[in-house]
């Protein structure tokens, strides 16, 4: 941490959309000062989200949705050059979401004329991102975490929030949509990344949990329900793997009784493949090499 006034490493401020305070990280006379100082007022109307350094800040300004609402969201960071921690970015580099940390501020510090709301929430992971790394190395991996990234923001809506939780795990928050929303947001975001991956030439596989509540204030046990969910698509994911797995060498098995049978008709009537017989074999061989090429 650095040295000197905690309050003023990261300040944030919360603003309704007619500019009023409805949460601040310091005393509400200070955080007028600091949004006349940081120009905050004259940068709302512009895009957002906007980053910008000024008097030795660096800010952000985002819309976030709380409870159905719309609210600004200024962080404002003293740029300290022996402080790495102050300069921890609220969006993460390779993928443009949130960061968890900016998550957890939003959900910890910010609570706003808590309400009922309907929202689902989504949890996705990438199921071969260690085979990715071991195959083609880390800077691949890294492209995987960004296609994701990519879907997760084309598949969503601007009212709705998507960051990365960490590693190769994503959140995305739902407002007023229910689990069949949510699994059809998954499907799109399934196809995209599909379509991008293939673009780079790589095969990238997800799972994704889905889990749907009515308030906020039990994020953590939402969480956990999508984790379940999450952890039940792999299960029957390797199940079936299992099964395919099975399969095939049932058809490896065929194909070789098959090929010996063939082998052994061709030697014995010393007559090459025209014999009727060995034609259906030959046929039906074929059939098997051909479903097993299919399944692989």
């Amino acid at each position: 941490m650095c040295k000197g006034d905690k309050n003023r490493e990261i300040i944030r401020i919360v603003l309704n959309k007619r500019y009023d305070i409805q949460y601040a990280s310091i005393d509400n006379k200070n955080a007028i000062d600091y949004i006349k100082k940081l120009d905050i007022v004259n940068r709302l109307s512009d895009d957002l989200p906007v980053q910008y350094d000024l008097d030795n800040y660096h800010v952000t300004i985002d819309e976030v949705n709380i409870t159905d609402n719309m609210y600004y969201m200024i962080t404002a960071v003293l740029e300290y050059p022996e402080c790495e921690n102050c300069r921890k970015a609220l969006t993460d580099a390779v993928t443009g979401l949130y960061n968890r940390n900016y998550w957890e501020q939003i959900i910890s510090e910010v609570t706003l004329h808590p309400r009922t709301q309907n929202f689902s929430l989504i949890l996705i992971d990438v199921d071969n991102l260690k085979e990715i790394n071991d195959t083609y190395g880390h800077t691949a991996g890294d492209k995987v975490i960004e296609i994701v990234g990519q879907a997760i923001k084309k598949c969503i809506r601007k009212e709705d929030a998507g960051l990365r939780y960490g590693g190769d795990e994503f959140i995305i928050l739902l407002f007023n949509q229910d689990k069949k929303a949510a699994y059809r947001v998954v499907e799109r975001i399934r196809r995209e990344i599909s379509k991008l991956a293939a673009g780079q030439g790589m095969n990238i596989q997800i799972s994704a949990g889905v889990a749907y509540y009515d308030s906020l204030r039990n994020m953590g046990d939402i969480i956990k329900m999508a984790d379940r969910n999450l952890y039940k698509e792999k299960r029957i994911k390797k199940s079936k793997e299992k099964q395919n797995s099975e399969k095939l060498k049932h058809l490896l098995r065929e194909i070789e009784k098959l090929r010996d049978e063939l082998n052994k008709k061709v030697v014995l009537e010393g007559k090459g493949i025209n014999n009727e017989e060995t034609l259906k074999l030959s046929q039906k061989l074929d059939e098997l090499i051909i479903r097993y090429l299919i399944d692989e």
